[in-house]
């Protein structure tokens, strides 16, 4: 197996070993010298500028933009590296945030690093960041463990043991779910999202978030600009969590920056929100309501960056779509990618995933 990336690469998050402004070509990432096996990778995700990498084992990897002390290292890195720190637990979910880090552990505990300013970590406030993974500690009464986290510009959204809802960072454009009487700087570190249970799955936007409930209804809440909470943007907006939609069969929710997106567990893609890039994979009269993708067959994996898609389909191909500003969509040029596009043909992909601003794909060769 091989991993490939491509995009965005100004803080060396493509772990090719040097910064540069783009790489609209998929170029092999270098793991000669590394102890990262490509097909030992479960999951990618990136943020501005830095990307982290989980093992099967476990393990995480980082490389990229380090200001915030988003890696979980002491210093910049342009090839993947090891977080020594995570070493003695077994982690199965990674997110990143804009420049803010999260992992959940196989026995429910979760570690968070990197920008703290607007408490997206769910730390204490007099944290503005910190470069040491550190564990979330909350009370009984909000949680016994956490599941899974997603990450997005600066906010969280964790799915706990008994799956709640919990939420930390800014609030300002509602995207925590708790009401539009807030103000940031009474609330606590982290919140429950009220009466809301039976969680399976949640995606954090820029500024708006999205969840899925066991009994398939989508709910949706915060900013709601570009009809990314599934609503007529003119006339709606929440605060606290809406149903946009319910369904059988549907499997997980995600978010890009303005545009969302649920998959069923038959393969179909639903999206709504943004399309200024092609982001919804075809034209809309309105972008607000949810519709199948057309021209996209079944699909087993779907990844949102901030304005692009990637979507694998059951029989190892890779198709991308959307903003192509820095190559993210491997096109090899920057032409925006305005529906679902074949891309990395001559290989047969097992995982790819698209990251704010650029992509990874693990592949071998036909």
């Amino acid at each position: 197996m091989l991993l490939y990336s491509w995009g965005a690469n100004s803080y060396g998050q493509l772990g090719l070993g040097y910064k540069s402004e783009e790489e609209i070509v998929p170029k092999e990432v270098p793991l000669d010298n590394s102890d990262l096996n490509a097909d030992e990778i479960v999951s990618i995700a990136g943020g501005a500028g830095h990307t982290l990498i989980l093992n099967n084992k476990g393990q995480v990897y980082c490389c990229g933009w380090n200001k915030m002390g988003q890696l979980g290292s002491f210093e910049d890195t342009l090839k993947f590296t090891q977080i020594e720190i995570l070493n003695g637990f077994k982690i199965v979910h990674i997110s990143c945030g804009w420049d803010f880090s999260a992992a959940v552990s196989e026995c429910g505990k979760q570690f968070v690093w990197g920008n703290n300013n607007f408490t997206q970590l769910g730390l204490s406030k007099s944290i503005t960041c910190t470069g040491i993974p550190s564990r979330l500690q909350v009370s009984q009464k909000l949680a016994t463990g956490f599941q899974k986290v997603s990450c997005g510009l600066r906010h969280s959204a964790i799915i706990t043991k008994d799956k709640e809802l919990l939420m930390t960072g800014s609030g300002k454009n509602g995207q925590l779910g708790l009401g539009d009487n807030y103000d940031d700087d009474n609330y606590l570190s982290i919140s429950k999202v009220p009466n809301l249970v039976d969680v399976i799955s949640v995606a954090s936007g820029e500024n708006h978030t999205v969840c899925l409930k066991e009994d398939g209804t989508v709910l949706t809440w915060g900013e709601n600009k570009f009809g990314q909470l599934g609503l007529n943007p003119n006339v709606d907006k929440s605060f606290v969590p809406v149903e946009v939609f319910s369904g059988v069969n549907l499997k997980e929710v995600y978010a890009g920056w303005t545009h969302s997106a649920v998959l069923t567990t038959s393969g179909h893609l639903l999206n709504w929100g943004r399309n200024s890039y092609g982001q919804l994979g075809s034209s809309r009269v309105s972008p607000f309501q949810p519709v199948r993708v057309p021209n996209l067959p079944e699909i087993e994996h779907f990844s949102a960056g901030s304005e692009h898609n990637l979507a694998l389909t059951k029989d190892n191909k890779l198709f991308a779509w959307g903003w192509n500003e820095h190559g993210s969509c491997g096109t090899g040029d920057k032409k925006d990618v305005l529906s679902p596009t074949q891309i990395m043909s001559d290989f047969k992909v097992k995982i790819a995933f698209a990251c704010t601003g650029s992509s990874f794909a693990v592949l071998e060769l036909l």
